[in-house]
């Protein structure tokens, strides 16, 4: 890849001319605390930047530094002061695809970050980022592209040997042993001796650990295969030795006290990876961080490619023949990383009962297509199709099928300049479709009925899914929907509660906020025509009764089994007063305590730190349930 930079201030090629190599990259010791500062977020919450370093006394050399969090599938600007106040656009590409893009804007300091609480977002779908990628910005105002590839290396295991305390001073009183494989990048993007795995834990360099650290150095010790005789691998009380060959390395700590070996094995384990060359690529890195769980979706962020719906067919050949349809389609390209297409859904609308003729097909590629029995052979009948990966996509509307077997393609009638809208005049019946003479204006008709396809609970909310509904005449558009969710009739005897959403008549999925977690309502969805709407959607399968709770998610779970110890984190949609409640098993409200009334911050986080809590089951499950509803299953992601 080649970068353009400009040739006055700005960027890394700030008008200096030449910079030479080793001038423009932080020295090991900067790489190593920076690697320890950014890893310490998976505790603390907020990221340790280059700012930090700068006050520690141990300034960047090279501004523009570009770090990629792979298992958080989140980046990382850093040192953009030159461009402070410009909009940053980040891509992320894979063999020449873009998987991922997002845009925000450099702060003063020249910072900015995705996928990461109180930073931007992805936008649309969170990459999910490998090996390979390529990590491109680009900014409005100043014309230079930086750029970073992802390092393929990771640490596959952390094993230790029994803490078994001695009598004899200097002996080996247990080991640490990080372990892991790095591909064919090194030696052409990456170098070893750019490459440090270190344990960042900030009571390993203090003597006091009751006392705050002084430098941001002092929150990690690590190992790298290409020592720095300023600063040689371990520390006092630590003796580090690894190899790193063959695309495999292993790194060995050795303490010599027990307190020391607990330090090790309670930090976070990391493998930092620096671009080979100071050259176009200059100063990008990889963090990979054993045991985070992975992205996506931090901090209110868009899902991954894995947790979206499928991007449905929009092309579909229909042949008619009698009563019977045959539908043929091919399935589309998805993004990097979804999930496949397991099934497809399609329907012929009864314009006259507003029911749908469905058929359900599983998936197969290169045959795709599905017989819709059972039609009135001279009428005319609305076609539709939806596809499902485990999410259900939005229904495409395919057009209408006519009695000879034409098919004329949808077109929206509340937008007549891009082709939709059902052009002609007159007036009509509303029965009928026949001309009223009696006026010269058109009588308005309500939407024909349609169906309710999903209902889904959330935080304070529920979201529907539907079918869409058609006009009930040529000159009575659909306007837009109303979703309406009813609570419990009071016992004074008054009108029951509503709450109500108005959505666009192109939708068919809508949301109510503003509800109450913990109880239950009745959903109604209402198809509009200026003032008129239909007297309601009709259930396909699915209740109408729902129940908005309170949403929980696990963001770290670690269980040591030889001191019974927990350390979990995760989120919470409320954070109102609101507590969890964590017991091991599969069964909320049962099982033995791991801890109660854990509160929710306001921030919406929640953590437990443990030690003496029950013996973890063998299936490695435990529940948390939260005060206001909310209620999950989840497993240890790391054990020892």
């Amino acid at each position: 890849m080649t970068s353009t930079r400009p040739t006055g201030s700005g960027g890394r090629g700030g008008g200096t001319g030449p910079t030479d190599p080793s001038a423009s990259r932080p020295s090991r010791r900067t790489r190593r605390i920076l690697a320890g500062g950014l890893a310490a977020a998976t505790a603390t919450g907020a990221l340790v930047t280059l700012t930090g370093i700068a006050q520690a006394g141990n300034p960047p050399l090279g501004p523009g530094n570009i770090e990629i969090f792979p298992k958080r599938d989140m980046v990382a600007l850093e040192g953009y002061a030159d461009q402070a106040g410009e909009t940053a656009t980040v891509t992320v590409s894979r063999n020449g695809q873009q998987v991922g893009i997002g845009e925000g804007v450099i702060d003063a300091t020249g910072f900015l970050e995705f996928n990461h609480p109180g930073g931007s977002c992805w936008t649309g779908v969170t990459p999910n980022i490998q090996g390979g990628d390529l990590v491109e910005v680009r900014f409005s105002e100043t014309a230079f592209t930086d750029g970073a590839y992802v390092s393929s290396a990771a640490i596959t295991e952390v094993t230790h040997s029994d803490f078994a305390a001695t009598d004899v001073e200097g002996d080996v009183e247990g080991t640490v042993t990080i372990s892991g494989t790095y591909g064919d990048d090194f030696g052409t993007r990456f170098s070893l001796d750019r490459f440090v795995v270190e344990v960042v834990n900030p009571e390993m360099r203090r003597p006091d650990p009751s006392t705050p650290p002084t430098l941001i150095g002092e929150r990690a010790i690590g190992w790298t295969p290409v020592v720095d005789p300023a600063e040689p691998n371990g520390g006092p009380g630590y003796e580090v030795t690894g190899t790193a060959e063959n695309g495999e390395f292993s790194v060995t700590f050795s303490m010599y006290s027990a307190a020391d070996a607990e330090r090790v094995l309670d930090g976070e384990h990391v493998v930092t990876s620096w671009m080979a060359d100071a050259g176009e690529l200059a100063l990008g890195n990889s963090l990979y961080e054993f045991g985070e769980a992975d992205g996506p979706g931090f901090g209110g962020c868009p899902a991954g490619p894995a947790s979206q719906a499928p991007v449905p067919p929009t092309s579909v050949a229909a042949v008619r023949s009698g009563t019977d349809i045959t539908l043929t389609w091919s399935t589309p390209a998805q993004p990097a990383d979804a999930n496949p297409i397991a099934q497809y859904r399609v329907a012929a609308v009864d314009t006259v009962t507003g029911q749908e003729i469905a058929v359900r097909q599983p998936a197969n590629p290169g045959e795709n297509s599905a017989i819709i029995h059972g039609l009135v052979a001279d009428q005319a009948y609305p076609l539709i199709l939806e596809a499902t990966n485990g999410q259900w996509s939005p229904v495409v509307q395919l057009g209408t099928l006519g009695a000879d077997g034409t098919l004329t393609p949808w077109v929206d009638p509340t937008n007549p300049d891009t082709g939709g809208g059902t052009g002609g005049g007159g007036t009509t019946d509303p029965g009928d479709g026949t001309t009223d003479p009696g006026t010269e204006e058109p009588v308005a008709v309500a939407p024909s009925a349609f169906s309710m396809t999903r209902v889904l609970a959330g935080h304070e909310s529920v979201t529907v899914e539907w079918t869409a509904a058609q006009p009930g005449s040529a000159t009575s558009p659909v306007t837009g929907y109303e979703i309406v969710a009813t609570g419990p009739a009071p016992a004074d005897g008054t009108a029951a509660p509503t709450v109500t959403a108005q959505v666009a008549a192109t939708a068919t999925s809508g949301t109510v906020p503003g509800l109450t977690n913990g109880t239950g309502y009745t959903v109604a969805v209402f198809a509009l025509a200026g003032e008129l709407r239909t007297g309601g959607t009709a259930a396909n399968g699915v209740s109408a009764e729902v129940t908005p709770n309170d949403v929980v998610t696990i963001t770290r779970a670690q269980y040591r089994a030889d001191k019974r110890e927990y350390r979990i984190q995760g989120t919470a949609a409320d954070t109102t007063g609101n507590r969890v409640h964590l017991r091991v098993g599969t069964v909320p409200g049962s099982g033995s305590v791991i801890q109660l009334n854990v509160p929710v911050n306001a921030d919406g986080t929640w953590s437990v730190d443990l030690r003496n809590g029950p013996v973890l089951p063998s299936d490695n499950r435990f529940t948390v349930v939260s005060d206001s509803g909310a209620g999950l299953v989840a497993a240890m992601t790391r054990s020892r």
